[in-house]
C-alpha cells in the first residue's frame, strides 16, 4: 500500500480521550471546573497601556482564559483561580476580578446586540424576499418582460436563502459564543499564594 495511504490511515485511527483530559486537568474534588492562572506580579493581569482606575485585562491573559475555557463543557460551574504574590493586597484582587468580570460582561453584553441585530437582518431580508417573490408572480401574470421577472424571482430566492444562512449558520455561531462568555462572566473569581492548597479553597 501507498506509504502516504497508510499514514492516512493510521490518522484516521488515532483518538484522544477529552473527558479524561478535562476530568484530570481542569476539574477538583468537587467536580468544579478550574481554570489556573499564575501571575508573577498582580501588574501582569492588566494591560501595559491601561491607567489606573481605567485598568484593561491583558489580551494575552484574556486569550489565555479564553482558550482554557473553550475546552471545558458549559455543564461545569467555572472559577478562575488565580496564584498571586503573598503581597497582593485585598484591593488588588477586587480589582482584577472587577477587571475580569467587566471584559466578559461587555463580551456577553455585545452578543446580546450581535443578536439582536442578526434578527433585525433576518426580519428584513424575509421582507424584502417575501416582496420580490410576490412581484415577481405579478409580473409573471401581466405578461412583463422576462428578464425583469426572472431578476425578481432569483433576487427574492436569494434574500430568503440569505435569511435561512443568518438563522442556521450565523445566529448559531453567535450563540455559542454568547455562552461562552456567559459562562466566563459568571465564573468565581479565587486568589490563592500556595499552589498545593487550590482544591481546599475551592
Amino acid at each position: 500500500m501507498n506509504p502516504f495511504r497508510n499514514r492516512i490511515e493510521q490518522y484516521r485511527k488515532i483518538k484522544y480521550d477529552k473527558s479524561a483530559h478535562i476530568q484530570q486537568q481542569y476539574l477538583n474534588n468537587a467536580g468544579k471546573a478550574v481554570v489556573r492562572v499564575h501571575l508573577v506580579s498582580i501588574s501582569s493581569a492588566f494591560s501595559d497601556y491601561s491607567v489606573p482606575h481605567f485598568e484593561e485585562l491583558d489580551t494575552a491573559l484574556a486569550d489565555y482564559i479564553d482558550a482554557v475555557v473553550y475546552h471545558i463543557p458549559l455543564k461545569y460551574p467555572l472559577t478562575i483561580l488565580f496564584y498571586v504574590p503573598q503581597s497582593t493586597t485585598e484591593e488588588q484582587k477586587l480589582l482584577l476580578g472587577k477587571t475580569v468580570k467587566d471584559l466578559y460582561g461587555l463580551r456577553l453584553a455585545d452578543k446580546n446586540l450581535d443578536l439582536t441585530i442578526n434578527l433585525s437582518k433576518m426580519a428584513g431580508l424575509f421582507v424584502i424576499g417575501t416582496w420580490l417573490l410576490i412581484f415577481s408572480y405579478l409580473l409573471a401574470g401581466s405578461n412583463s418582460n422576462q428578464f425583469f421577472t426572472d431578476f425578481m424571482n432569483i433576487a427574492g430566492t436569494f434574500a430568503l436563502w440569505e435569511m435561512v444562512d443568518l438563522f442556521l449558520l450565523e445566529r448559531r455561531a453567535i450563540k455559542v459564543d454568547k455562552l461562552n462568555a456567559a459562562q466566563i462572566a459568571a465564573a468565581e473569581i479565587r486568589f490563592c499564594t500556595d499552589p498545593g492548597a487550590d482544591d481546599a479553597i475551592i
